[in-house]
């Protein structure tokens, strides 16, 4: 399904949730635990809002089909971003909106994403967060500091929004943005990579 297909099938099942940071939140639970880790993540943080039950009979309707439709879909993002990490070839990609969307909403899916993966990390490795944030300097391996700029940076991008020069210059804002799209994704994979050890891990404490 499309990005803008999900988009609408999350709303529709009543989630305040915003697509980006819920893959954000997978993608980041899938490089601490492995796939198990992403399912927990998911039963934790997607709760019902009571308050957005549908009045209508028709839009009650429409929910409910969406709800039986709504975890195969979940299933298959958490199944596909696996593999895409798992391929080691440099073929995950971030869930967002494509380059056509406004700069204004990309920036914000990309700061949702970031702000997703670190919950999801955090959540299905707190030790890993309080591991990673020893600063290079600290006799610690070489490993951990790089986790830990990542994770610094990610948490930098999370808070991300588009300025006043921003909007002045166009251009170069998007060619910025396309920048750290790449940084975003190919630092998945790497922090993906150096937990290994710890989701091989993780898999044995499922067992």
């Amino acid at each position: 399904m499309s990005y803008e297909a999900l988009s609408e099938l999350l709303q529709s099942v009543g989630e305040v949730v915003q697509l980006p940071e819920l893959h954000g939140g997978i993608c980041g639970a899938l490089v601490a635990g492995g796939p198990r880790a992403a399912e927990l993540w998911l039963e934790e943080s997607l709760e019902a809002d009571a308050s957005q039950e549908p009045d209508e009979t028709d839009a009650l309707e429409a929910q409910q089909r969406a709800s039986a439709e709504w975890p195969a879909s979940l299933h298959a993002i958490v199944t596909a971003s696996w593999q895409a990490l798992e391929a080691r070839e440099l073929a995950f990609e971030p869930l967002l909106p494509d380059d056509e969307a406004l700069l204004e909403e990309q920036v914000e899916a990309l700061a949702l994403w970031c702000h997703g993966f670190l919950s999801g990390l955090g959540v299905s490795a707190p030790d890993v967060g309080a591991r990673a944030a020893l600063s290079e300097g600290e006799t610690e391996a070489s490993a951990d500091a790089s986790l830990g700029e990542i994770l610094s940076d990610f948490a930098e991008i999370a808070r991300a929004g588009v300025t006043e020069d921003d909007s002045v210059d166009r251009a170069q804002a998007e060619f910025a943005l396309a920048e750290l799209k790449e940084y975003v994704r190919a630092s998945v994979q790497i922090v993906f990579e150096e937990l290994g050890a710890r989701r091989a891990a993780a898999a044995r404490d499922m067992h």
